[in-house]
């Protein structure tokens, strides 16, 4: 009975505190505690992505907002004032007033080209970009200094901007005959 006692009591001692026993264990709680840390993990990165996709529409939408909000403060400009009265007078403008408002409706013209890059980017969504187009194409409603001068430099602008403006001019090119 002592040999088997001894034998089962170092046996068991060698079981319990086996090295490999341990690493065995160690292992099988490794496994179980994995698949979740794995999912949590790829729950975060998910959650992290949507906050900044958020975030970065949000910092695009306020850039836009800005850049309106120069560009019409821009227009405010006396000389420029001047010269769009006489545009809506159909008087002639001197070369002060027709060199300003060429250089601000090329400024308009490299804000609308951005706002179409951060769509095509997904940073603006279908319908903001839908209303910006409109607006973009009311810009040359009876006006044809503003189709001068798109004409003139469309050459420098991305092809596939051009296109859409070109689209947007020629869905209004009955007001040109004003």
């Amino acid at each position: 009975i002592n040999n088997f006692l001894y034998y089962f009591e170092s046996n068991l001692w060698s079981k319990l505190m086996g090295f490999e026993y341990w690493i065995e264990l160690v292992n099988k709680v490794v496994n179980i505690i994995t698949g979740p840390a794995v999912i949590f993990s790829v729950w975060f990165l998910v959650a992290q992505i949507r906050t900044q996709i958020k975030v970065g529409k949000a910092a695009s939408r306020q850039s836009i907002a800005e850049a309106h909000q120069e560009v019409t403060l821009a227009g405010l400009d006396p000389l420029l004032m001047k010269a769009k009265m006489k545009l809506i007078k159909k008087q002639d403008l001197e070369i002060e007033e027709e060199v300003a408002l060429r250089i601000h409706m090329t400024a308009i013209l490299r804000a609308r080209e951005n706002h179409y890059y951060q769509h095509k980017m997904g940073m603006l969504d279908d319908e903001e970009w839908k209303t910006m187009r409109k607006a973009l194409g009311t810009l040359f409603i009876d006006n044809k200094l503003n189709l001068d001068i798109w004409n003139k430099s469309k050459s420098t602008f991305n092809p596939d901007f051009a296109s859409i403006v070109d689209e947007e001019i020629e869905i209004r090119k009955d007001t040109f005959k004003k």
